[in-house]
């Protein structure tokens, strides 16, 4: 089982980080050299106990599993997947789904192990008590077959909220890489075909193609049950093949033109992640970029499907290290990654996979590498390694793991930093109180006495410490005095609970829900001419009644308190046009015992509707590290410009102009102006319009600039 296992999806992952090797030109992975241990060093950690972004889903750490996995329903699988704390199991396996059928549990061309039908599933995911996701079968199947399976689980209360439709259906020949099968494509002849075992080449089957299909399949879908979340596939910002164009299928970038047709129906996205990197060190930096790719997908759903971003669930429903994939590093990987999904707004996080099987062995750090990119061992062999038995946990399992000693479902993830780079932290306010802090010390060679230091709460009691040592197959716990620092050992995952409070003592009130901000707008008197109501779900009394709501503005320095308010709503002015805000709202009682924080509330200031000129912005191509853009500036006054100069800035620091046309351009940091040519100076009055264009680099994400000046005026969206 193990050989096919890795064969099927080694073969199509292999394929794929091939691609991005490529693309962007990173090396082999060699092994890591074991470091020499130093001595104890001196770091700081802070926690903003009351900075909350968001509570933890009730699907958020997952697990992908497949349908050719002979052990993926074994007896012990629910024990393991429950321990683990893996509230989200997917099926039926990556690529694999696009040639399932659920009705006759037989996979078109492929090998479907026994004893692995989604009743068979759906048993493993009740027992382990997580939710199940679902991706349809798109490149096999139809909109019909899609249907029955919704029908089937409501009629059976399984509960699924969250359905895929297809896999990675960019992968079906539209760019050359045909590994995902796609019954609706045509060749060059436009003869059908289905791709996904001809040799690559470029086919008729574009996002175009997809999209008005995923139409159909979200109408069929949606007759069956209207709760339920379709979410569509999009390219992951800043990985291959993310704004590739073809001139033929697909003019325009796969997310542009899927977001375009989905427009209003945009409900749910699904995007992978297989971050790569020369070695661990370099992998281990990379959910750094995961921000970015957050931000640049709420960019695009806003400029493209016209939608409110912050209404649209986001889901990673494949992710793995790709490198030193059964070691330490993957262990500190996982828990660094899933968390930051998660604190960026993320629904879900998929591990790929349960079991997946050995690739290529290598020795890290002393510890034998299967290069198997499942959870638990499949008990194969490679290249005269064997791997542990089945279902031995591998070094990512105990990372997972150590999340599950952080937080669980519905508690409020909360800001913190570190002073140095190597150590990264995720903290949490715990239902009860209390507050939580990971410290992934991703230094190999060097231990840290941590200060922490904590903001809006007040430790009591002695904390708890969990610790995932290097190549550990166990995670240890101790108590210790003092709440204020802790020592990490090098390659270590920590986790301190901490219990206490704020205020003075008995059961602290309700945090308030969900904020909504409404009469956003701005107008063309000041740059600081925004306006914006929150209105919020009050919060409950616990020991002592409500006395007031405390408005935090969330910043990257820390939180601020915006306004002080004994009502659910309050009123923010002085906003800067074009600027993104986040706040929260934490309920006080009349003794002034704070609750944890409301889910944060993120919005972006809107140029005014009314102004006298207009922009509209396009990305019309992209490629590894660059992008280009067109631009139409239109002059709604009553008179002609004679003369113009156009200014923007960049929202993502690696953005930049290479070279344009129709003008003169030239920037200072992240500023951009540009300035009429010769011949194109006047700009009629009363609908009069220019266009301009321009060749810019990126660091991955390109994200449209979210405000234009024009002669020193702000300019509406056009």
């Amino acid at each position: 089982m193990s050989t096919i296992t890795s064969r099927s999806r080694g073969m199509r992952r292999h394929l794929l980080v091939a691609v991005l090797t490529a693309a962007t030109g990173m090396a082999a992975y060699p092994a890591s050299a074991a470091p020499t241990p130093a001595a104890a060093a001196a770091a700081a950690v802070t926690v903003n106990a009351d900075a909350g972004v968001g509570a933890v889903p009730s699907n958020g750490i997952g697990l992908n599993t497949a349908v050719y996995d002979g052990h993926m329903n074994d007896s012990v699988i629910p024990g393991l997947v429950k321990a683990a704390g893996i509230t989200a199991l997917r099926y039926p396996g990556g690529s694999y789904a696009d040639i399932f059928n659920w009705q006759t549990n037989t996979a078109q061309g492929g090998f479907v192990a026994p004893n692995t039908s989604f009743a068979d599933f759906m048993r493993t995911a009740r027992s382990a008590g997580a939710n199940p996701i679902i991706t349809v079968n798109y490149g096999t199947g139809t909109p019909a077959l899609a249907q029955s399976w919704v029908q089937n689980a409501v009629t059976n209360n399984d509960g699924i909220n969250y359905w895929e439709v297809g896999n990675e259906v960019y992968g079906n020949g539209t760019y050359g890489a045909n590994w995902e099968a796609d019954a609706h494509c045509t060749d060059a002849s436009g003869r059908p075909v289905t791709v996904g075992s001809a040799p690559s080449q470029t086919y008729n089957c574009g996002p175009t193609t997809y999209a008005n299909n995923v139409l159909s399949y979200l109408s069929a879908m949606r007759s069956a049950s209207q709760d339920i979340h379709a979410c569509a596939v999009l390219t992951t910002p800043g990985y291959w093949p993310d704004g590739v164009t073809n001139a033929s299928t697909s003019p325009q970038p796969w997310n542009q033109t899927v977001l375009s047709i989905l427009g209003a129906k945009t409900d749910c996205v699904i995007v992978h992640y297989y971050p790569g990197g020369a070695n661990a060190a370099q992998m281990l930096t990379t959910p750094a970029s995961i921000p970015g790719i957050v931000s640049t997908l709420r960019s695009q759903i806003n400029q493209y499907a016209h939608v409110d971003p912050a209404k649209v669930k986001i889901v990673v429903t494949e992710t793995n290290s790709t490198v030193d994939m059964n070691t330490q590093p993957a262990a500190l990987f996982a828990a660094d990654m899933y968390l930051t999904w998660l604190e960026n707004g993320t629904t879900n996080v998929d591990w790929w996979n349960e079991h997946n099987g050995p690739g290529t062995p290598s020795v890290v750090n002393g510890a034998q590498d299967y290069g198997d990119q499942g959870l638990l061992s499949s008990g194969g062999s490679s290249s005269g390694v064997t791997e542990p038995p089945v279902n031995t946990a591998f070094s990512p399992y105990y990372g997972v793991q150590m999340l599950s000693k952080l937080t669980s479902p519905g508690d409020q993830l909360v800001t913190s930093s570190s002073s140095n780079p190597l150590l990264r932290v995720h903290a949490v306010r715990r239902a009860n109180g209390g507050v939580n802090v990971l410290i992934d010390n991703e230094d190999p060679g060097t231990a840290y006495t941590v200060n922490l230091t904590y903001n809006n709460f007040t430790p009591s009691g002695a904390p708890t410490v969990f610790t995932l040592a290097n190549n550990a197959t166990s995670i240890t716990s101790g108590t210790q005095s003092s709440a204020s620092s802790v020592t990490v050992s090098p390659y270590s995952l920590t986790v301190v609970q901490v219990p206490g409070g704020g205020g003075s003592g008995g059961t602290a009130p309700g945090a308030p829900g969900q904020p909504t901000v409404s009469n956003l707008k701005s107008d063309t008197s000041s740059n600081t001419s925004g306006t914006a109501t929150l209105t919020w779900p009050a919060g409950t009394a616990g020991s002592y009644p409500v006395g007031k709501y405390q408005v935090y503005q969330l910043t990257s320095n820390g939180n601020t308190v915006a306004a002080t308010t004994t009502s659910t709503t309050v009123n923010l002015a002085g906003l800067t046009i074009g600027a993104t805000y986040s706040y929260n709202v934490v309920t006080e009682d009349t003794q002034g015992s704070p609750s944890l924080p409301s889910p944060p509330v993120t919005f972006t200031v809107p140029p005014p509707s009314d102004a006298n000129c207009a922009v509209h912005y396009e990305v019309t191509n992209s490629w590894p590290g660059g992008f280009g853009a067109n631009v139409t500036v239109t002059n709604r006054a009553a008179a002609a410009v004679n003369g113009w100069q156009l200014a923007f800035a960049w929202p993502d620091p690696g953005e930049a102009v290479q070279s344009g046309w129709n003008g003169t351009w030239s920037q200072n940091g992240s500023n951009v102006t540009v300035t009429n040519a010769a011949w194109n100076g006047v700009i009629a009055a009363n609908g009069g319009s220019v266009s301009l264009g321009f060749n810019g680099t990126s660091a991955g994400q390109a994200p449209a600039p979210t405000v234009f000046y024009l002669n020193g005026a702000v300019c509406a969206a056009g």
